[in-house]
């Protein structure tokens, strides 16, 4: 599915970026082409208008002809220039006839060349609202001597509608730019969903590959802890010891252990078990109070801070199990000896309160970049871990909708977090 999804932004990005550069060059091709033509045939009628000039006076009797060919054709104006490059004729503004052109330096090239024997046409320029395109051609007299030059100008209107598709192909281009922002944000957002999508699967597969592993366990322990459970019962009735503390221990031991065998059996189970007020100091406590063997041994020193907290609501033996495996963690990271520190609070999150309870240990801590994957099922540090304990412990946190987040740096320790909902 992720690699579907890049695939379809990749196309989807791909094809708007095809389609936006195809359009320029559709635009920057038919601009160029419709110019140039226009510029063909205003350098042919130059000539051919030239031709019609030769061999006779340049004066009153030439301005008909020319005004009617300039409406014929709908040009802007038609003009003769000298040699000194003032006006002979000017359609538009006869009154500039005797007078310098103010094109002798816009057009100087081109009139130049004209002046030469070679016609020639102007680039397309703008004046205001106009788009303007002169082409030039040489007059000869009756000795082939060139004695002036003639100038046609038209306004090429058309172009206004190119400017205006222009202008409509940068607002889509704006707008595509859009799209593709929209798509690839789409595109990272789906790509992150297919991948928790992926994750939750794979969790899932994990979750009923431990329930059939924990089912197989639970079936070869129960049986001889069962044997165990009623040969400490015979014991205690052949030697009338009601009252002997060995026995009693013994029995709350074993209690014990099937209630974490029930607590592996649970993994693979999407409820937490019937939800119940829990006070979490007394729970604490008690878990202190089993591990105290497991404390005393490792000479840990056990530090709490637990300030008065209100009570949440969720399954006491999955707590149970989950503080368990956190502070068991942070007695087996020390060895050699050292202190656990458990710290409690109360958070506000808008209208959420959390009971948030800290356990960090002296350890070695935990490289960050294995920090990410503590929480993976089978993965441990540890030479006869079973890479389960973190894992279970946050699935516990996930069915009661709290977090749990693990900090700290090599060398300094490890402080795990947990949250959970009041």
């Amino acid at each position: 599915m992720r690699r579907i999804t890049i695939y379809s932004v990749t196309l989807a990005i791909l094809v708007l970026i095809v389609f936006n550069i195809h359009s320029w060059l559709v635009l920057t091709n038919t601009r160029t082409a419709l110019e140039q033509e226009l510029g063909t045939r205003l350098e042919n009628l130059a000539v051919v208008l030239a031709s019609e000039l030769k061999d006779r006076e340049i004066g009153e009797e030439i301005i008909p002809v020319l005004i009617e060919t300039m409406n014929a054709v709908n040009l802007l104006n038609i003009y003769l220039l000298d040699e000194s490059l003032h006006y002979i004729v000017n359609l538009r503004e006869p009154q500039s006839v005797g007078q310098p052109s103010p094109l002798s330096a816009l057009d100087e090239a081109e009139i130049q060349s004209a002046f030469s024997g070679i016609p020639a046409r102007t680039r397309l320029y703008t004046a205001g609202a106009s788009y303007l395109k002169s082409a030039y051609a040489p007059v000869y007299d009756r000795n082939g001597v060139i004695r002036a030059v003639i100038g046609v100008a038209a306004d090429a209107r058309f172009f206004r509608t190119l400017t205006t598709y222009q202008q409509t192909l940068l607002v889509i281009n704006g707008l595509s730019l859009l799209a593709i922002i929209a798509i690839v944000i789409t595109g990272i957002a789906l790509n992150r969903y297919a991948l928790k999508l992926e994750q939750n699967t794979t969790r899932t597969a994990t979750f009923a590959l431990l329930g059939e592993m924990s089912a197989a366990l639970a079936h070869d322990l129960r049986n001889p802890l069962a044997t165990i459970l009623a040969a400490a019962e015979n014991i205690r009735l052949r030697h009338r010891l009601n009252d002997d503390p060995t026995l009693a221990y013994l029995k709350e031991q074993i209690e014990r252990m099937n209630g974490v065998i029930n607590n592996y059996l649970s993994i693979g189970v999407s409820k937490s078990g019937p939800p119940e007020p829990v006070d979490i100091i007394k729970l604490l406590d008690e878990v202190l109070t089993s591990l105290n063997t497991e404390i005393r041994k490792n000479s840990i020193v056990v530090e709490t801070i637990l300030p008065e907290l209100p009570p949440i609501t969720g399954s006491p033996p999955h707590l149970r199990q989950l503080f368990i495996n956190l502070l068991l963690n942070a007695i087996q990271a020390q060895p050699s000896g050292g202190s656990i520190h458990i710290f409690g609070e109360l958070n506000q999150t808008g209208r959420q309160k959390w009971v948030v309870i800290k356990i960090s240990d002296q350890g070695p801590g935990i490289p960050a970049k294995l920090r990410r994957r503590v929480f993976e099922p089978f993965f441990t540090t540890k030479e006869k871990g079973s890479g389960l304990g973190l894992f279970i412990a946050r699935r516990i946190v996930e069915l009661h909708n709290g977090r749990i987040a693990i900090t700290g740096k090599t060398g300094t320790g490890t402080a795990v977090e947990v949250k959970l909902p009041v």
